[in-house]
């Protein structure tokens, strides 16, 4: 992998940190915007935004490890657990035109959702409705290494407080990304190419937390969440549209 190739993953992992670290969200988002593109192949992509994102959210379960709901995260793993094996062997035996095309539409769809219907949405947090979540999530974990957005409408209608809810959905995008990076180690997909560029990136995204703990304070989190949503339209749209032609 050439060197400015492995400068901009640094950079966009550094981004997307800045991000998660600012506003609560974003990290596997961002960076699927523009990691499959730079590496060329998909899975590679995918499987680094996985990796690096299961640091961020083990670090955040240990840290808070007292307040896990330990009951709320069975249904939801069981889901995830067998969805997130159906889903790498779907992306297994797809082109990368064909993944970029879905990755594209998936990003059109959570710019809309986050723009209209981010914090209107109302479950009743049943056992069916975590593992419904779960196996959604683990589908869009495994597809696309984006999967919180079902398993976080889950854990905000379940959760009684925010530190149950911040570590409990933590512990959950911990365990899930196990499940998701191991399942994509199975099928090969960690190849030299992303074990150097993770090298890299675990030291972007250790700066970029850093600077986004320094900066949050300072920071208008509303605006960057919606030039982050903006720009999910954008680069969603740019998908579909290079890989339709």
């Amino acid at each position: 992998m050439e060197l400015h190739v492995l400068m901009l993953i640094a950079l966009v992992v550094l981004c997307a940190s800045f991000i998660q670290s600012v506003t609560g969200f974003g990290f596997g988002i961002f960076s699927m915007i523009f990691l499959p593109t730079l590496f060329g192949v998909y899975t590679e992509g995918n499987v680094l935004s996985s990796m690096l994102s299961l640091f961020t959210s083990l670090a955040v379960a240990l840290a808070m490890w007292k307040k896990i709901s330990w009951k709320n995260l069975i249904f939801p793993l069981v889901g995830c657990l067998f969805s997130t094996y159906f889903a790498v062997e779907f992306i297994g035996t797809q082109d990368n035109d064909t993944l970029i095309l879905l990755l594209g539409v998936l990003l059109v769809v959570l710019s809309v959702y986050f723009f209209f219907f981010s914090g209107k949405l109302r479950i009743k947090a049943t056992w069916y409705t975590g593992l419904s979540m779960g196996i959604l999530s683990g589908i869009m974990d495994g597809m696309f290494s984006i999967g919180g957005p079902p398993i976080v409408i889950y854990y905000m209608q379940s959760e009684d407080s925010s530190e149950n809810y911040l570590a409990t959905v933590s512990t959950y995008f911990a365990v899930s990304g196990m499940i998701s990076v191991g399942t994509k180690a199975a099928k090969g997909f960690i190849t030299t190419n992303v074990w150097v560029a993770f090298a890299i990136g675990f030291v972007a995204m250790a700066l970029g937390a850093l600077v986004g703990k320094l900066a949050r304070d300072k920071c208008n989190s509303a605006m960057i969440k919606k030039a982050v949503y903006g720009f999910m339209a954008v680069s969603g749209i740019l998908n579909i549209v290079t890989a339709l032609i």
